[in-house]
């Protein structure tokens, strides 16, 4: 009797070793199909699919044109973006998973001409833009029309997958040192370090091999300035940076370059609505200067004027865009505590 019951009792572990085993090679083959790569490429990549007949076309070369758009606000010509053309007999394995791809189909059986957005589609941080054409006349019609969002998905994405790293790896003591002092948080990546700390002034830079990137962040009561244009919002800058911004020469100090026009948008990010000023700055008494970024949000809870700055400095570097997309995302890590 009892040998019985140990024979049994072998054959249900034995069944039950069976089953468990075939749900757990199961679910890994669940999570094996649903695996997607991280997004290969740098920022301000694009990777171009259209057919050698399109592209070569009229329609092509508007296509053409329109990738050749500049970076706002640089002290020299730098475009937005870097393409890559592949035709979609080459689409596929590793360039499925670039980080920005823009797809060109014609199809003239379709109803309507549109952009369709996807996130993800192949890749991890992925931003994918399609547009569906009947014919090539009309994808020049709707390039015209749709090419500022289209070039805003794949921007912003970029910005958004650069924050996002941020968050997640970052330097613990200058995060820590701003959570302190403001009722926010920025996050810094690997080396920012603390480089002025006077009242509510707190600047923060990175210094590397032939450059500079910095931040500045500024709260001040709302009476600071009388209003929120863009006049008002400069001359509030320029103050600030006179008295808290020396430059290397007795004397001297960071201001905004006057002979460049300084862009003014709306934008909204960390639950806040911006005023976003980008221009050039220069160092008045010196020979120095570069690009700055600059959001404004009123916190009429806590009755202060909020301001994010970021700036570059790299003379000798040729790709500033790059470096002016990082500090950017730095800003975009806003968050209230």
């Amino acid at each position: 009797m009892k040998s019985y019951i140990y024979i049994n009792n072998r054959v249900i572990f034995l069944v039950f070793t069976i089953v468990l085993s075939v749900i757990i090679i199961g679910a890994c083959s669940d999570q094996s199909s649903a695996y997607k790569p991280r997004a290969i490429g740098s920022p301000g990549e694009v990777l171009v699919v259209v057919d050698d007949k399109c592209w070569n076309s009229e329609a092509g070369f508007v296509l053409q044109q329109v990738l050749e758009d500049e970076f706002p606000a640089l002290p020299q010509s730098e475009r937005i973006f870097r393409k890559t053309r592949i035709g979609y007999d080459q689409f596929q394995r590793h360039f499925r998973t670039y980080r920005n791809i823009l797809l060109i189909s014609i199809r003239e059986n379709e109803l309507t001409n549109r952009v369709e957005y996807r996130k993800n589609e192949w890749a991890q941080k992925q931003c994918v833009a399609e547009v569906i054409v009947k014919s090539s006349d009309d994808m020049e019609k709707l390039l015209a029309q749709k090419w500022p969002k289209i070039k805003g998905f794949f921007y912003n994405g970029d910005i958004n997958a650069m924050a996002q790293s941020y968050l997640e790896l970052y330097e613990q003591e200058t995060v820590d040192h701003v959570k302190q002092m403001y009722p926010f948080s920025l996050y810094f990546p690997r080396g920012f370090h603390l480089k002025k700390q006077h009242g509510q002034f707190t600047w923060i830079d990175a210094q590397r091999l032939g450059s500079q990137l910095g931040v500045f962040i500024y709260q001040y009561p709302l009476d600071s300035i009388s209003d929120n244009s863009s006049r008002s919002l400069l001359r509030f800058r320029n103050n600030i940076l006179r008295k808290e911004v020396p430059g290397e020469v007795s004397g001297s100090f960071m201001t905004t370059e006057e002979q460049y026009p300084v862009s003014v948008r709306q934008t909204k990010f960390g639950g806040k609505q911006w005023t976003e000023l980008r221009g050039l700055w220069k160092v008045q008494g010196d020979f120095m200067g570069g690009p700055f970024i600059d959001y404004y949000y009123k916190d009429k809870e806590n009755n202060q004027l909020v301001m994010l700055s970021a700036y570059v400095y790299a003379p000798a570097k040729p790709d500033k865009a790059m470096y002016m997309r990082e500090v950017e995302a730095v800003l975009k890590t806003f968050r209230i505590n």
